[in-house]
């Protein structure tokens, strides 16, 4: 259970740091976009992590979180453009 707490403290770590980042960097796209492929890139990392310590990792959760995290980086590049 504390590791529970423990991944699910870095997850927010991880969004709330791009969500200030990205607010902090309004009107350089550049950084915004930048912020979105790290945010996205760790939010995957964290959840093939968590699945991996729960011992229940398979393809199909790496492939779900993968496609989030297109979906969002493409949402979020047609919002910034």
């Amino acid at each position: 259970m504390k590791k529970d707490w423990f991944f699910l403290f870095i997850l927010f770590i991880i969004l709330a740091g791009g969500i200030v980042t990205f607010f902090v960097s309004t009107g350089n796209a550049i950084a915004q976009r930048v912020t979105g492929i790290v945010t996205t890139i760790s939010y995957v990392v964290w959840g093939i992590l968590h699945h991996r310590m729960k011992e229940d990792l398979h393809a199909k959760v790496v492939i779900e979180y993968v496609l989030l995290g297109c979906i969002a980086l493409v949402l979020l590049f047609i919002v910034i453009s």
